[in-house]
C-alpha cells in the first residue's frame, strides 16, 4: 500500500512554480499599467499647464497691444 504524504508538484496548487510565475507576471503588469497611468497623468497636466500659460501670455499681450494702441 501506497501513501499519498507527497503530493506531486503540480497538485500541490499555490506553490506550483508556475502559479508563482503567473503571480509575478501579475504583479509587473500592475506595476507597468500603474506607472504609465501616472506618467499619462503628468503629460495631461502638464499640457493642460502650458495651454493656461499660452492663454494668459497671450492676454497680457494683447493687453499691452492695446494699452500702447490708446496712448
Amino acid at each position: 500500500m501506497k501513501l499519498a504524504t507527497h503530493p506531486r508538484v503540480i497538485e500541490r496548487g499555490i506553490l506550483t512554480s508556475s502559479y508563482k510565475e503567473e503571480i509575478k507576471f501579475n504583479i509587473r503588469e500592475m506595476r507597468r499599467k500603474s506607472l504609465s497611468r501616472i506618467k499619462s497623468s503628468i503629460v495631461n497636466s502638464h499640457d493642460k499647464l502650458q495651454s493656461q500659460a499660452g492663454t494668459a501670455l497671450q492676454v497680457s499681450l494683447f493687453a499691452i497691444v492695446l494699452v500702447v494702441i490708446l496712448f
